[in-house]
């Protein structure tokens, strides 16, 4: 007798017809990402207006996540939400700036003794990686070269440390600094004056001694503040001149 061979059973037509879904519709939390690392890159200016109807039809995302990753950046401080406004991207300006380098001469003494007290072979082999690649950078005037490891030279520092809510407050704080370094780039002076203070601080960790390596951070912290503060008084002196032309003054 002959067997049967069961058949496939055939979809309803409807489900046939319906059009499949190539894309999942990115979360807020990546969403948050994406719209986070275009604020910090310049791609949304200081000042500029994010319409979240504008962040859903950009991403093909529908409204809530797009309203959530906005309230999750204004958590961060990069946006500042305003009733029937809507959201801008955060002024980055020279209050600000002070405000962030005096909080940092309190936290980032702390981070680095930390570091140094429980600093491991290992960990000083890391930071030396980045800060050979620093050196290379500056050395070559290679400022794209540099700027990523001297990220990663001062994220490693802070990411040992145990203190999770002094991590998140020098992140924050690092994202708006990033942001004023992204339009602004070091000059060939500074970044070799900003790479012969890591080797210092590299020194220090490796001869196991927190009362230098906190003496030099400190001074990396000064000469960072006077660059910061001079670009940012630089832009606001340009951008004057420029008002006071566009107005016929």
């Amino acid at each position: 007798m002959e067997q049967k061979v069961p058949q496939r059973k055939q979809k309803p037509r409807a489900a046939q017809s319906e059009p499949a879904r190539s894309v999942r519709e990115p979360g807020y939390g990546r969403l948050q990402q994406s719209l986070r690392d275009e604020i910090l890159s310049g791609t949304y200016p200081a000042g500029s207006r994010i319409k979240v109807s504008d962040v859903a039809a950009r991403y093909g995302t529908s409204i809530n996540p797009a309203r959530e990753a906005l309230q999750a950046l204004e958590g961060e401080g990069l946006v500042v939400i305003t009733p029937n406004r809507g959201a801008r991207v955060r002024l980055i300006n020279e209050d600000l700036v002070q405000n962030i380098f005096d909080i940092r001469t309190l936290l980032e003494p702390y981070i680095v003794r930390s570091f140094v007290e429980y600093a491991t072979p290992e960990d000083v082999a890391i930071l030396r990686g980045f800060q050979e690649k620093c050196h290379e950078g500056a050395e070559n005037g290679d400022f794209a070269l540099f700027h990523a490891n001297n990220l990663l030279f001062h994220d490693y520092i802070i990411d040992q440390h145990f203190n999770a809510e002094a991590i998140k407050i020098m992140k924050q704080h690092n994202g708006w600094l990033r942001a004023i370094s992204n339009r602004n780039p070091l000059t060939l002076a500074n970044m070799r004056r900003s790479s012969r203070e890591h080797w210092e601080l590299l020194e220090a960790v490796e001869q196991g001694d927190p009362d230098r390596a906190v003496e030099v951070i400190e001074t990396h912290m000064r000469n960072s503040r006077a660059v910061f503060m001079g670009n940012l008084r630089r832009d606001r002196m340009q951008k004057g001149v420029a008002d006071d032309a566009d107005s016929g003054v």
